[in-house]
């Protein structure tokens, strides 16, 4: 979305889920594990700089990149033995 005003520039990014959908769960529990864990969050968040960094105004390309480390949380949350993220 952009302001008609202004040169178009990105003010916000929505997602609108279905309420109990597989993908609200997947956010929630995405979400969740970060809160649980601040290391994990630390890592998430060097890996989205550094991600921002590389792919600029790429959003696919940024999306893409940071997909391997959520599956790997995803995966354990759901209690999988090898959803533990790779250390960035």
């Amino acid at each position: 979305m952009t302001s008609p005003n202004r040169p178009p520039i990105r003010e916000v990014h929505l997602h609108a889920v279905a309420l109990g959908s597989a993908f609200w769960r997947d956010k929630l529990a995405f979400r969740d594990a970060l809160r649980a864990d601040a290391r994990l969050a630390g890592q998430y968040a060097d890996l989205k700089r550094r991600l921002a960094q590389c792919h600029g105004g790429d959003r696919a390309g940024y999306a893409r990149a940071k997909s391997a480390f959520i599956a790997s949380v995803l995966a354990m949350a759901a209690g999988k033995p090898h959803g533990k993220p790779a250390a960035r």
